[in-house]
């Protein structure tokens, strides 16, 4: 299949999908497809994991509503096999949720590949693993997508669409389409280790914990520092826009090129698209553009972003969501 004759109908309301595996993420997926009204069903080899699943269910159900009715009409959409060829007649899509090792997802698609149809999308929710490594033995490698949640993938709305060099713009499309009917947010993203979440998350990760090994800081002051500094920010903008609300791109180009010269870390020196930004004098909210464009004026914005810093930073204080666990 080329991307000139790749051809795939929209989801299909209500239409039948299978989810392969039957773990802790095939149950959470499974669940949420039954949610939004997708006939499921639920594949694995094990039959007391199927046995389990909706004890396990369940609690992910009562997430969606406090019906009890309705938690039972999400269960009974899903349909435990054990077969994969019983569980692959008549959907529109297969999301593979078996355990990350490559031999084991490999084997998946290979069967998946063999008795599906064409038009059937084949999607892998593999965190760490390349798409082009999982379809070694497949035929048929334009309609695998990456469609990867999030843990909770129930509760965080955004999912990891990912696609190789094989992959066709149409299934990405496509894939955007499936997760909008879903009500989550697809962000679309070619095969690299760690996608597009895992790189930015431990890239902040691994300086933490070279933090600690160097013991520069303790655990509670960089979560602290984190959680009611950076992330409120991140909570509500995300790093561009916060970056364009939060202090010019003369001076986040001032501060990388200082931390290079400070450390000789690569990884600090000021990169080409923020100095494009710079010699353009798109400096964020104060010029009207960064990142972003800017319709109103730089007072009105600064009033609008500190309004809405104070909003979520009370609803924290008040709410106390650490204290809430009960930690030493």
């Amino acid at each position: 299949m080329t991307e000139q004759d790749f051809h795939l109908a929209p989801p299909p309301p209500g239409g039948r999908i299978c989810v392969v595996g039957a773990g802790f993420m095939g149950c959470v997926i499974a669940s949420l497809y039954a949610r939004y009204g997708y006939e499921v069903a639920l594949c694995d080899a094990n039959a007391e994991m199927l046995d389990s699943f909706a004890t396990r269910a369940r609690p992910i159900a009562a997430t969606f509503s406090n019906d009890g009715a309705e938690v039972a009409h999400i269960l009974d959409r899903v349909t435990l096999e054990t077969s994969l060829a019983a569980a692959v007649e008549g959907v529109f899509m297969v999301h593979e949720a078996v355990q990350e090792v490559l031999e084991t997802k490999q084997e998946v698609f290979a069967d998946l590949d063999r008795l599906c149809p064409a038009e059937v999308v084949l999607a892998t929710n593999t965190s760490s693993l390349l798409l082009s490594d999982i379809v070694l033995r497949v035929e048929d490698k334009a309609r695998v997508l990456g469609i990867h949640y999030i843990t909770p993938g129930h509760i965080i709305p955004v999912i990891e669409i990912i696609h190789a060099d094989f992959t066709p713009a149409g299934l990405v499309a496509w894939g955007r389409a499936f997760v909008d009917s879903i009500d989550h947010v697809g962000v679309a993203c070619p095969e690299r280790p760690g996608f597009l979440i895992n790189k930015i998350q431990f890239a902040m990760l691994t300086e933490i914990y070279r933090l600690m090994d160097e013991g520069l800081a303790s655990r509670d002051d960089i979560d602290a520092a984190v959680r009611l500094s950076i992330g409120p920010r991140l909570a509500l903008w995300g790093p561009l826009l916060t970056e364009d609300l939060i202090v010019p791109k003369s001076t986040a180009l001032a501060v990388t090129d200082s931390l290079h010269r400070q450390t000789g870390d690569e990884n600090y020196k000021g990169r080409k698209v923020l100095r494009t930004l710079v010699e353009k004098n798109h400096l964020g909210a104060m010029t009207g553009q960064g990142w972003y464009r800017f319709h109103d004026a730089p007072d009105a914005v600064v009033q609008e972003r500190d309004r809405q810093l104070t909003d979520l930073l009370a609803w924290l204080r008040d709410r106390d969501p650490v204290g809430g666990f009960r930690l030493d």
